[in-house]
């Protein structure tokens, strides 16, 4: 089991198995905040270089956050959960599919450069 294979199953079912998080949290061999915070980051990555669609992204970190539970999110996480929420709301007059680039990228990249300059310190 590996990411491409939970989002394969999101595109093909808009679903999860019940196990595909178990299944790859134990390929991940590390802690589950750990396997969380690589998901997420990917996940956000993949979305940021136009890899994957909104929906299949938000769906994926929306399925991760039912797994294993928002208040057990790391401050990184969280930012990528908020990030695709926000773009899932339409303010009234706002044309479909520019929340996204109003709000989801602009946090992704605030939380993905976070990330990296506390990588680089």
């Amino acid at each position: 089991m590996n990411i491409d294979d939970i989002l394969n199953q999101i595109v093909k079912n808009a679903q999860l198995d019940d196990d595909a998080f178990d299944l790859l949290l134990a390929s991940h061999n590390g802690s589950r905040n750990a396997f969380c915070e690589s998901f997420t980051k990917e996940v956000a990555q993949r979305y940021l270089d136009n890899l994957l669609e909104f929906d299949i992204a938000d769906c994926a970190i929306n399925f991760l956050s039912v797994w294993a539970p928002l208040e057990t999110f790391s401050e990184f996480s969280w930012a990528i959960y908020r990030a695709f929420d926000e773009g899932e709301y339409l303010p009234p007059g706002q044309l479909a599919g520019t929340n996204q680039e109003l709000y989801t990228k602009p946090m992704l990249r605030k939380a993905m450069n976070a990330v990296s300059l506390k990588a680089d310190s």
